[in-house]
């Protein structure tokens, strides 16, 4: 009877962490105001959905467009903007938890000796079912995987196809299959169609193949197969006319190899350190902790030769895009390493899982999960409720502090749009792009009577365009932060604030009438 009930019972808890998923992500989701590339994607998203012949519109910036098209279209179905953008990356993000599920337990189980892929992947999850169970649970209590699934950005839904990447590396390496070639072809093509760094999965699964088949080489073609297919469906692309831009824009963020030749240590090793700093705030201390004497117990026991080399898999789908980024990124952040961080979450459970072994009750095992994820928990729980008084590390307060973040832009778009209903409102703004005027716009979109300029920096007399506006009759208003009015103290006395709001740090969004 208990065997009988077993895989309902299994069942059962991974609706129930799902459900724990869901919740966790929902609740507070709009808690942290847009941020500078939220505002520019959802803008993007709601031309896209209103001009389909400007579909190609992200490659004026050298950005793939994936997300940005998944977004106009659920932009149809929820009015919300920022929510809708969001909720992209929560279903991504669940996929991801879905995704470490299924290739923990294949990875331990990669050294069974079977031709039936379907038994493989039945007798995977029955046998190792607790261990994928144990893994999606890290993966929702961490805060990294929290923050980065509750943003409305691509990189998201590139760890999404990063993870689903490598689990069909895997059964490609194992069952040397035409369709699994195909099926992980089109996922690495739809990661290319993402994001830039999905470059890296393409390598990665070729790797996969050849560590994982050292001994028979012969059907090296099917990866090959899967890179080709990849690169067929990037050439999408093409049909944009300002696809090059995508290769200029990436030399904005990487240095050349020849630069790094020249200095191959910075900025690796600082970089380095900003890994670690991430790993302590986003991970925690506990998590890692526990996670390396697991895999010292792992050394000491010795494990099968064929789990050894699933286990290099794993590290080399985690350590070398995160060196290569560090090695040649220019600006260094949490979300560019974002998407190795599905292996690096399997690897942190298989050590803890070695841990677990070694003891016996279960009651001391549920205590010692329980207390490893309080920290995390505490600092999720503080992030949804009340993000303003948060410290981030230095690499990510962007999405809290200065000008990219967007507080008091969603109240000062409300406010207009009640003023829309009685008057003609024309609103300039700071910036051309970003922040400003796309968050603003992002909620002014076909608003009647509402419009919205973007200035730009540095004016320090009211822009020609709103003072043209208020002779003729409109009402104006002017959205800058404290810290960029430039204002000439005569300028000043021709301006009213109506409203401040205050960001972390000694910035204000003012709210200015003209």
């Amino acid at each position: 009877m208990i065997n009988k009930n077993k895989p309902i019972i299994r069942f059962g808890l991974l609706i129930i962490v799902s459900i724990v998923y869901f919740l966790s992500r929902f609740q507070n989701l709009l808690s942290i105001p847009v941020f500078c590339d939220e505002a520019i994607y959802i803008r993007w998203s709601q031309i896209i959905k209103s001009v389909e012949t400007l579909r190609f519109i992200p490659l004026t910036d050298g950005k793939q467009p994936l997300f940005m098209w998944a977004l106009a279209g659920l932009l149809k179905f929820v009015s919300d903007p920022l929510m809708a953008g969001r909720l992209i990356s929560i279903v991504a993000g669940f996929g991801i938890m879905l995704g470490i599920f299924f290739t923990t337990c294949l990875v331990l189980s990669f050294n069974k000796k079977t031709n039936d892929i379907k038994s493989f992947i039945k007798d995977s999850i029955q046998e190792n079912f607790y261990s994928g169970l144990l893994s999606t649970l890290f993966y929702v209590f961490i805060p990294f995987s929290f923050f980065f699934d509750r943003l409305a950005i691509a990189d998201n839904l590139l760890s999404f196809f990063g993870i689903w990447s490598l689990l069909f590396s895997l059964l490609l390496a194992k069952f040397k299959r035409l369709d699994l070639a195909m099926i992980l072809g089109a996922t690495l093509g739809f990661a290319w169609l993402t994001k830039s760094p999905a470059i890296y999965f393409i390598v990665l699964s070729v790797l996969t193949f050849i560590i994982l088949n050292l001994k028979n080489l012969k059907l090296l073609f099917l990866p090959i197969i899967s890179a080709v297919i990849s690169y067929a469906i990037y050439n999408i692309l093409r049909l944009g006319p300002q696809f090059s831009m995508i290769a200029s824009r990436n030399k904005d963020y990487v240095w050349p190899i020849s630069e790094v030749l020249k200095h191959p240590f910075n900025p690796l090793i600082p970089h380095f350190g900003d890994v670690i700093s991430l790993y302590f705030q986003y991970l925690s201390l506990p998590v890692l902790l526990f996670a390396i004497f697991g895999y010292i117990l792992f050394a000491i026991k010795k494990q099968k030769k064929a789990f050894n080399l699933t286990f290099i898999v794993l590290i080399t789908w985690w350590i070398l895009p995160l060196t290569a980024n560090a090695a040649i990124a220019k600006v260094f952040t949490a979300r560019y390493v974002l998407f190795t961080m599905p292996s690096l979450i399997i690897l942190i459970s298989i050590g803890f899982l070695f841990f677990l072994r070694m003891i016996k009750s279960n009651l001391i095992k549920t205590i010692l999960i329980i207390s490893i994820f309080i920290l995390n928990i505490v600092f999720i729980y503080k992030l949804s409720t009340n993000p303003f008084d948060q410290k981030l590390t230095s690499t990510e307060q962007g999405y809290l502090y200065d000008w990219t973040s967007g507080w008091g832009i969603k109240e000062s778009a409300d406010f207009l749009i009640k003023r829309s209903l009685v008057s003609n409102v024309i609103v300039g703004t700071e910036g051309y792009f970003g922040t400003l005027p796309d968050g603003l716009q992002i909620y002014g979109d076909k608003i009647p009577n509402l419009t919205i300029i973007g200035l730009g920096l540095g004016f320090n007399k009211i822009p020609d365009q709103l003072v043209n506006a208020k002779k003729y009759g409109d009402e104006v208003y002017l959205i800058i932060n404290k810290s960029r009015l430039n204002l000439l103290p005569e300028e000043l006395n021709k301006v009213k604030i109506i409203k401040e709001y205050p960001k972390p740090g000694d910035d204000k969004l003012l709210l200015i009438q003209i």
